[in-house]
């Protein structure tokens, strides 16, 4: 048998293992004498023989059958009987046992194994029956020498292993093992110890605790007598101590002589650190350097209190990093600059302030305050004459806005009317307003002039030893067309990028043989004869020094942001081979938007002539190719194809070729449409397919069609079929509709990071991501963030008039459709379900009608109460529609499940985090101060908790800490928050995400006072991810899964005040609290949860 490490084999294990298995058998052999005795778990078989020498009968069980076969071949007796079974279940007659022996068996069962064994064991004893069983003492086994043992699964304490038996046995007595020098089996009474305590210097307490407990267990007490057993290994183990002395000494020598080197060490440094000091210069330079990137992340300033509170936060990172002593003076430099600052906004207040005392006195003013006064009293503040009165203005102003006026809008207008305060429906309105401005707008390009006569600008590369990037401009003659190219790649290309320009000049006769004359710091790349397109790049491309190469027309003018957008998208990948920029006419039409292959081996370049910011051309695809007038590959992977094929000499199609090249070898060919280049097609090779060049392009497609054939065949559509899947070559994906009310803005409110979330794991899942956004405006820069993951987002007028037509043509292609919201879904479902037979997920973040009926239950608004009615009427039918139905709350699923039984919904997460926070991330509440409340205000819930936290809550708290200052973050605050800002509290409006990162590291407590609402609540969640210890009330705890010992639940204001308090005084229970939310996260909140739950939905 194979030795594992645990299971005793004899003449295999340690000496220690051997002593202390075969004393335990020898120490019961008077107990077992003329007995019939049952070894469960006997292992081996060798302590079932050792018993049966002197039992009637034995029976050896064991669950491995391979061991209880090498039991029967080794152990041969009449009286001994091996039997494969496991211990909870050894199918024994009941009472036909008299003692059962059970060493080193508990331990390797589960809770419930446990019980089950000792049951069994009761079950087969006869009456009069005892059992000596033995495990391990987890406190001296496992806990204080940190030792794990992987085949254990539940090892017990004396105490947890003494009320296990007595649950089963009315008398249990405990012995102990324990080797040291000798090995000792014992009980604990003065009769079994007073000799060894002797030898032990009267230190009676080294035998009492065990290693092992041995515990003998019956209906009654045991007559034999006990236990007792003493083996003696001296000699062995006093050596082997004398030579871990011996060895030790050696240890403390050979460190000595280390500690002596690194005091010396430490000298040396000490003699650097002096010298450092003195270096004031250098010191000078860095704060400097300090000063500029501080100042730099600076933000605006609105009011000096909160100006103050940076300063006083900056002051506490002093402190902190007291002994950098760089970064002490930078901050002290910084707060000279600050003071001198405030100084001069001083005297400029000061100023106006002079000028504003002029213009109350003079008649103007006076004329103008009689105004406002008509216009207070004819349109007073938040009256509806006021509110119509902006409106009007506003169309007034913009009459692009008139367009927007129509029912559906109409609707919404008079129901917020109805049921939110005045200013409310303003700052609706006026955020309305905000976002159709931002919808999108069209961008300019920029050309370099190209024309005859002489060239009188000299163009001055920047020179980098060792470039990142290699632009290889291939060019025969065109002398202007080259320059222009080369003065757009100098003007709009980052200089933090080091790059090099190599200029491929297959012996032009024109001025291009003079380049260096106008261009600095380029290399040109001859070969004394002319070489044709293809051989010139790839003989170029020899000189190539970057981990990328470029190949780049001459006749081509690279636009703002085309390089280091193709360097983004490749480091974005490592799978990415080969990537290439959208290329547009002069004219601002577009040439391509990447290229399609047809199984003829013809091609397409998609797009050509139509408006290059159409949704379709500015996303991020996978393409069959890239045109070859401005291409990225790395530069390791076009050695080891070996550049362009050379079949297709002098040019055409070796562009293509390159692509599927690329594919051969692992990697992905990728369309960049934010690398943006005008291309003058035709200047190089000519447009007459007849002649010159250009005739190479017919019999290139031969050859290529040629090599390719197999793949063609069976990879490829037919010429000019499923446009749609060979767009972007999902022909073997899987297609996901997305349909929420506009494109995620998921730093501003939890439903949009929601979602936002869930499609950016379709598409690390795979899938193809279309998103309608039921605006259909261009939100930036969150489109933009959307198409970057390769998500096509359908904006603009023509989608918004035409999507049924969209559906209609296109709804072949749709697998599934992830619908949100029931006010946006509705308007879609019947469309979705006549156009596609894609699988519909409906999304409905919360119950809306919860929410309203829950917030009429508050306010008493009979309004609330209809509205409720109408959309619970639209959330049934939406149920009934879908496929699945999603909810991020456990409550809200249970309610449609009493409800609908038949209705297929689950809870997913509300958030998917990818960056979960690290296990050693340990958070300082001593250093911390204040409280915050994060929330969006587009939504009531958020303002009513504020409010009720600020009138019935805060003034309590604040006397009992009077120095507590409360932040109210999110965005769209509207008047009657902004109003609350003081002293103790501040209104800081919408954040960053780096900002709001920052409050969750320097407040000690989030609050959550919400009232009303439904569904999980985002920020919640977003709390516990931060590791902020949250209070909130039940609505705020709503949903979420176990959550009872990872926040504070009160829903009564005064004991939200006293536990807000008691909370903040507690730096231990916070920290506990900080610690829990991290393992909450993690198990709730990661992919893989998201994945357990929805996994089985995204498959046909």
């Amino acid at each position: 048998m194979k030795f594992t490490g645990e299971r005793y084999i004899p003449n295999v294990a340690d000496r220690q293992m051997e002593v202390e298995h075969l004393q335990r058998y020898m120490s019961i052999l008077p107990l077992v004498k003329n007995k019939v005795v049952l070894d469960a778990a006997c292992g081996e078989g060798y302590g079932a023989a050792l018993i049966a020498q002197y039992a009637t009968k034995v029976y050896g069980i064991d669950i491995d059958s391979e061991t209880i076969s090498h039991a029967e071949l080794t152990y041969k007796a009449s009286n001994l009987e091996f039997i494969c079974a496991p211990v909870q279940r050894t199918e024994l007659p009941a009472q036909s046992i008299d003692v059962v022996v059970s060493f080193e068996t508990i331990e390797h069962l589960d809770e419930e194994e446990q019980e089950n064994f000792l049951l069994e064991v009761k079950r087969v004893l006869r009456e009069d029956g005892f059992l000596i069983i033995s495990t391990p003492d987890k406190y001296w086994y496992t806990d204080v020498w940190n030792n794990k043992n992987s085949f254990h699964k539940r090892e017990l304490n004396r105490e947890e292993f003494y009320q296990i038996l007595k649950k089963y046995f009315p008398h249990v007595d405990f012995y102990y093992q324990k080797f040291e020098v000798i090995s000792v089996i014992g009980k604990k009474e003065e009769r079994y110890y007073k000799s060894l305590t002797e030898l032990a210097g009267g230190n009676s307490d080294v035998f009492y605790d065990g290693k092992y407990i041995i515990g003998v267990c019956g209906r009654y007490p045991l007559k034999e007598g006990g236990i007792s057993s003493v083996v003696f290994d001296v000699h062995v183990q006093y050596r082997q101590l004398m030579d871990r002395i011996i060895s030790l000494q050696n240890e403390v020598e050979t460190r000595n002589a280390h500690i002596q080197k690194l005091n010396e060490i430490i000298k040396k440094n000490d003699i650097l650190i002096a010298e450092f000091q003195e270096k004031g210069k250098c010191i000078e330079q860095l704060q400097r350097e300090l000063d500029r990137k501080n100042s730099i992340n600076q933000i605006l300033i609105e009011e000096l209190s909160l100006k103050n509170r940076e300063i006083e936060i900056m002051g506490k990172r002093i402190n902190d990093l007291s002994e950098k002593e760089k970064a002490i003076y930078a901050e002290l430099e910084q707060s000279k600059h600050l003071i001198e600052s405030q100084k001069n906004t001083i005297r400029q207040l000061s100023e106006k302030e002079r000028m504003l005392e002029e213009i109350l006195k003079s008649d103007g003013w006076k004329v103008l305050r009689a105004y406002y006064k008509v216009r207070d009293l004819l349109f007073p503040k938040e009256s509806i004459r006021r509110l119509f009165l902006k409106i009007l203005v506003y169309f007034i102003k913009n009459p692009q806005f008139l367009k927007l006026i129509n029912k559906q809008n109409f609707r919404k207008f008079v129901y917020y009317m109805k049921v939110e305060k005045i200013s409310n429906v303003e700052n609706r309105f006026e955020a309305y307003f905000r976002r159709y401005l931002h919808s999108s707008t069209k961008k300019g390009i920029r050309l370099n002039k190209v024309g005859g006569g002489v060239f009188r600008e000299r163009l001055i590369f920047p020179k980098h030893d060792e470039p990142l990037v290699s632009i290889i401009v291939p060019v025969y003659n065109q002398f202007n067309y080259t320059l222009s190219c080369l003065k757009s790649i100098l003007e709009n290309t980052p200089q933090n990028i080091s790059y090099e320009v190599l200029v491929a000049d297959d012996e032009s006769t024109d001025e291009t043989k003079n380049i260096e004359n106008y261009v600095e710091n380029i290399r040109v790349i001859r070969n004394g004869i002319n070489k044709g397109f293809l051989k010139n790049c790839n003989y170029a491309s020899k000189y190539a020094k970057g981990n990328y190469i470029v190949f780049l027309n001459n006749d081509t003018n690279v636009q703002n942001g085309w390089l280091d957008s193709l360097i983004e998208l490749m480091e974005s990948d490592p799978k990415i081979g080969l990537v290439g920029s959208k290329l547009i006419y002069p004219d601002g039409r577009l040439q391509e938007a990447g290229g399609i292959i047809w199984r003829d081996g013809t091609g397409w370049n998609y797009g050509r002539y139509d408006d290059p910011e159409k949704p379709e051309y500015n996303y991020v695809k996978e393409v069959d190719y890239i045109s070859g007038a401005a291409i990225m590959i790395r530069a390791d992977l076009w050695r080891e194809i070996g550049g362009f094929d050379e079949r297709y000499a002098p040019a055409y199609f070796e562009d293509a070729d390159l692509a599927f090249e690329v594919r051969k070898h692992g990697y992905k060919v990728v369309y960049q449409p934010t690398s943006v280049v005008v291309h003058f097609e035709g200047v190089s090779h000519g447009n007459d397919m007849s002649s010159g060049i250009k005739s190479y392009q017919i019999r290139n497609r031969e050859k290529f069609v040629e090599k390719w054939n197999d793949i063609l065949k069976t990879q490829y559509f037919e010429n000019g079929r499923n446009v749609f899947l060979a767009r972007d070559r999902s022909g073997n994906k899987r297609t996901i509709l997305v349909i929420d009310h506009y494109v995620p803005h998921f730093d501003k409110d939890a439903g949009s990071r929601s979602i936002y979330g869930y499609i950016k794991l379709f598409v690390k899942l795979g899938y193809t991501v279309k998103f309608i956004g039921d605006n259909f405006y261009r939100h930036e820069p969150y489109t933009t963030s959307l198409q970057k993951m390769g998500v096509e987002v359908l904006y603009g007028d023509w989608y918004k008039d035409h999507i049924e037509k969209w559906l209609k043509e296109n709804g072949q292609y749709i697998d599934f459709t992830y619908l949100n919201r029931p006010h946006i879904s509705i308007k879609y479902i019947d469309l979705i379900r006549r156009y596609t037979s894609s699988k519909v997920i409906y999304y409905g973040h919360d119950l809306h009608y919860l929410r309203e009926l829950r917030e009429y239950e508050i306010t008493k608004n009979k309004e609330l109460l209809k509205s409720s009615g109408r959309w619970k009427e639209m959330e049934c039918e939406l149920f009934k529609k879908s496929d699945v139905v999603y909810y991020p709350s456990l409550f809200e699923v249970k309610i449609i499940k009493e409800q609908f039984p038949d209705v297929n919904v689950k809870a997913i997460p509300v958030y998917i985090f990818e960056d979960l926070p690290h296990e050693e991330y340990q958070l300082s509440f001593e250093n911390r101060k204040d409280i915050m409340f994060v929330g969006g205000f587009n939504h009531r819930p958020n303002i009513d908790a504020v409010l009720w936290f600020v009138n019935e809550i805060w003034p309590k708290v604040l006397r009992s800490i009077p120095d507590l200052k409360f932040y109210i973050i999110g965005s769209n605050p509207p008047d009657i928050i902004k109003r609350l800002h003081s002293k103790s509290i501040v209104v800081t409006g919408f954040v960053t995400e780096e900002q709001l990162k920052e409050y969750y590291s320097k407040c000690k407590i989030a609050v959550v006072p919400l009232r009303y609402g439904a569904g999980v609540k985002g920020k919640v969640v977003e709390a516990l991810f931060n590791q902020i210890p949250i209070i909130t009330t039940s609505i705020g705890a709503e949903g979420l899964p176990d959550i009872e010992d990872h926040l504070i639940v009160v829903d009564d204001s005064s004991k939200f005040a006293d536990k807000l308090v008691e909370l903040y005084r507690s730096n231990d229970f916070l920290n506990n609290l900080s610690i829990k939310s991290r393992k909450y996260i993690i198990r709730y909140f990661s992919e893989e949860a998201a994945l357990k739950v929805i996994e089985s939905d995204f498959s046909k």
